[in-house]
């Protein structure tokens, strides 16, 4: 089990551990936790920062865009999805894992962690103490997840 503070508004932010393009050291990223979001998102800055770059983001786009990413009221916006090789996630593997790219007007937090990625965990917020903890509900390995737009024959498990 992870327990993670809650900072002064009660968000938590989970780190992810991911890959850079050349590197074989996982980087931290930190995670707006958002249990209203259907998917994880990452901003472009940070995945230019990670060694993946325009060219690679344009010649990697799996899916898009889709009308998926909103903001507290705001009308949905569109956003591309991008495959990341390999993440970790308190010590869970995210294989293959699709990550939603935010628009970069967007003023929000742009690293979202979605209930694609929270539906294999448990988590409990406990505002009274100031704190969340979260625990893994399924097997250490998590492999890329259907998309709305594939079909069963087009994954890669």
């Amino acid at each position: 089990m992870e327990i993670v503070e809650l900072d002064r508004k009660g968000l938590a932010y989970i780190p992810i551990f991911v890959i850079p393009k050349e590197k074989l050291i996982y980087r931290r990223i930190l995670f707006k936790l958002d249990t209203g979001a259907g998917i994880t998102t990452i901003s472009k800055v940070v995945l230019n920062s990670l060694g993946y770059n325009d060219d690679w983001i344009k010649n990697n786009i799996v899916v898009g865009p889709i009308k998926e990413v909103s903001s507290a009221g705001r009308d949905y916006e569109p956003a591309h999805c991008v495959v990341l090789p390999s993440s970790t996630l308190f010590g869970k593997t995210l294989k293959n894992w699709p990550f939603y790219i935010r628009p970069e007007d967007d003023r929000d937090y742009r690293n979202l962690l979605g209930v694609d990625i929270l539906s294999y965990f448990d988590f409990t917020f406990s505002y009274k103490t100031g704190f969340v903890s979260i625990e893994p509900i399924e097997k250490s390995v998590m492999k890329y997840p259907m998309l709305a737009t594939q079909s069963i024959e087009e994954l890669e498990l």
